[in-house]
């Protein structure tokens, strides 16, 4: 019986054989393979096919104990290499992997396979599971690996688009998709010559496959501040899971992904960038729809458009995700008013843990409905030509504070306590429990005001509704006509649900505290805000609540000293973690400006350019304390305020300044809607602002050309 070639195998029970044949007729590269059945070896010489007589080649075994699904039997039979020529050689290698075939499974032997021995310049081992792959690669072919000899470079990651090594993984999942369902991974064998890769084996194997995904403190930065107190990082990696839930139920493939919404890393929570970029490959969607929100992470990772394939096999999941942010938004009140009455009939910290979770869950599932839906209001205005602000509470809350500063010395105090009366359940860094409410910093607030003396209104539109009247608010520019009010409704939305939330935050904070101090008095808290430094694991066992504050005080200490990226994969974070502060190598991204020192690009909101001096700060209430100590305002119409990110409490300083600078955000953050609300011109997501700029340097702000520029230091400056 003569050779035949790979086209003609069409036998499943030989599923080595079978996949190769797969993936060739899905136009995947394999080499030139030939094949017969074991028993012809053992039943006279062979030789080798014709067309492989001037080729090193090799015989591989072809068993049906071998890649199937219940078991890969990797490794199980030897492979022989046969020098060019070598007719004697050649019927050796047959007979001597056929005999092993038919001795372990007599009634069905399998087949031999002679290939090509390729030479190229490195070969390689992965397991890929859909999305998230491993690999190891050596030069030369893979040999050394599969044997053990060698163990390569190994490298963890997740499917990119437009990258040849993932366009190979995102073929192999079409071809072998029900595998991968049953199994769960593929175990792939390649051999590379530039961008191509050829593929030698693919087997199913039974293993979770190591992920490395591309996580972002974007988001998490803005509205939790620097470093997140342990009771807010264990209950957002706890809601997470629970806020997938909400697109499984539009899609349950996403479920049996088993996906984190979030990871914590080096005290901080990381923003799961990956099982977003997933979502978007699935339904066909462009990877921009997750960062143009966020911003940040806008590298390679985030390239590639619509893929009208998926997009059209999705759409009618894409309608009842659009129908389920609808309904989510609709069920706004009712779940608020179930959280309310949670946190009211909780009895102790762990219930009050437990409502933390249901909060942050609440908030993230009604989050993902308001953005979704917010994503395609945005590009219908766009499309429209209409330009505009939404008029939210966070700018009334912005605009009446900056209207203090217009009244008389005698008349501030009633004035900023009605102002706390509305706005005290705010305050900065708000999502995390842990930080005070502006209820708590009335004192700061009223030192803050007595700096300024009598300063004009930055478009603060709203007069304070209390007994001491403030001054006539200018007009707010840019508001939409009647017309076209109702195409903001969304984004005066999210943020009245975001005010209506901080309100049953606040409730929960001195839930907690009050909690806490009774703790106090029992000898297991030192002080009651050393409560948030606990996570619920540490709540059964008050008698050793003192050794773990102590320890996250610690921890916390050394986390605060990192040098972090604010988007990388899981393995480089890590490794900044285990190096510590005096090893932290991993570099910041120091900007999109093209390698000019004295550029910055990022996200333009607004359009007038403006010049000023800048002022560095990393939170709202350091800031404050500054001017407490300097004695005078270091905030105007002149300045430049370049912060890590902002979050929606430095509002209240937005009226005196004339631009900001912002290291994270994006277009749908909820600082970016306060600012165009301010008509504040703004660059957001310029990675590595706060390490280029120095205090003081002149700048002008550029948004129409998204960019921040430098200037000359001018004589007499300081």
């Amino acid at each position: 019986m003569s050779w035949r070639p790979l086209a003609e195998a069409r036998q499943r029970r030989w599923p080595k054989l079978d996949n190769l044949r797969r993936a060739a007729r899905a136009g995947l590269s394999v080499p030139q393979t030939f094949w017969l059945p074991a028993r012809t070896a053992q039943a006279g010489r062979l030789d080798c096919p014709a067309s492989l007589g001037a080729a090193e080649v090799i015989v591989r075994s072809v068993s049906p104990l071998e890649d199937r699904a219940e078991g890969s039997g990797a490794g199980r039979f030897e492979s022989r290499c046969v020098a060019a020529g070598d007719r004697d050689g050649f019927s050796a290698a047959t007979l001597a992997v056929s005999a092993a075939q038919i001795a372990a499974a007599s009634d069905d032997a399998g087949a031999l396979m002679v290939q090509p021995l390729l030479r190229p310049e490195r070969g390689g081992v992965a397991f890929f599971d859909g999305f998230y792959w491993e690999r190891s690669e050596a030069p030369g072919g893979n040999r050394e690996l599969t044997s053990g000899r060698a163990r390569g470079r190994v490298e963890r990651g997740g499917l990119r688009r437009g990258e040849p090594w993932s366009e190979l993984l995102e073929r192999l999942a079409g071809v072998f998709s029900r595998e991968l369902r049953s199994a769960g991974a593929l175990d792939i064998e390649y051999a590379v010559e530039g961008d191509r890769y050829t593929l030698l084996q693919v087997r199913p194997v039974r293993f979770a496959v190591g992920r490395n995904p591309l996580l972002s403190l974007a988001n998490h930065r803005e509205i939790l501040g620097e470093l997140p107190s342990p009771w807010m990082l264990a209950a957002l990696e706890r809601a997470g899971s629970g806020a997938l839930r909400f697109f499984s139920r539009i899609d349950p493939e996403i479920g049996r992904w088993d996906e984190a919404y979030a990871q914590l890393a080096a005290g901080r929570a990381w923003l799961n960038l990956s099982v977003f970029f997933r979502m978007m490959d699935r339904w066909g969607l462009p990877r921009s729809f997750v960062t143009a929100g966020i911003g940040s992470a806008g590298g390679p990772e985030s390239a590639g458009g619509f893929r009208l394939g998926r997009m059209l096999k999705h759409a009618p999941r894409l309608v009842r995700l659009q129908l389920e942010n609808l309904r989510t938004v609709a069920a706004i009140r009712r779940r608020l008013s179930q959280l309310d009455s949670r946190v009211a009939s909780a009895r102790g910290l762990a219930e009050l843990s437990a409502a933390t979770v249901a909060g942050l869950e609440l908030a993230l599932t009604t989050n993902f409905a308001l953005n979704g839906a917010l994503t395609g209001w945005i590009r219908l205005r766009r499309v429209l030509g209409i330009q505009g602000r939404a008029e939210v509470v966070t700018e009334r809350m912005q605009s009446r504070y900056a209207a203090l500063n217009a009244l008389p010395p005698a008349a501030r105090p009633a004035a900023l306590s009605a102002w706390l009366a509305d706005y005290g359940h705010r305050g900065p860094l708000e999502s995390d429990l842990a930080q005070p409410r502006f209820a708590e910093l009335a004192g700061l607030l009223a030192e803050d005001l007595g700096r300024r003396g009598a300063q004009p209104v930055r478009d603060a539109g709203a007069q304070a509704q209390s007994g001491q009247p403030l001054p006539a608010a200018a007009p707010a520019s840019g508001a939409p006509s009647g017309a076209w009010r109702w195409l903001f409704w969304l984004d005066r939305r999210r943020e009245s649900f975001r005010d209506e939330l901080m309100r049953l935050w606040a409730s929960l904070r001195a839930r907690i505290l009050e909690e806490a101090a009774l703790a106090v008095s029992r000898g297991e808290l030192a002080r009651a805000e050393d409560v948030f430094l606990l996570d619920p694991g540490d709540l059964a066992a008050p008698g050793d609540w003192p050794r773990r504050v102590q320890q996250r005080r610690e921890e916390r200490q050394r986390w605060a000293q990192l040098n972090l990226p604010h988007s990388a994969t899981r393995d480089a974070i890590l490794e900044v973690e285990r190096a510590g502060p005096a090893g932290s190598t991993l570099a910041h991204p120091a900007s999109s400006g093209g390698g000019d020192p004295e550029s910055l690009a990022g996200i333009g909101l607004g359009g007038a350019a403006v010049e000023g001096s800048v002022v560095l700060a990393s939170e709202l209430v350091e800031l404050l304390e500054r001017e407490r100590q300097a004695g005078r305002a270091l905030l105007d119409r002149n300045t430049i305020l370049v912060a890590p990110a902002l979050e929606p409490a430095w509002a209240v300083v937005f009226g005196r300044l004339g631009g900001v600078v912002t290291e994270l955000g994006g277009e749908l953050s909820h600082v970016a809607i306060l600012l165009r609300e301010a008509g504040l011109p703004a660059l957001l997501d310029v990675p590595g602002a706060t390490r280029r700029l120095r205090e003081g340097d002149r700048v002008r702000l550029d948004p129409a050309a998204g960019r921040l520029l430098r200037l000359p230091h001018r004589p007499g400056q300081g």
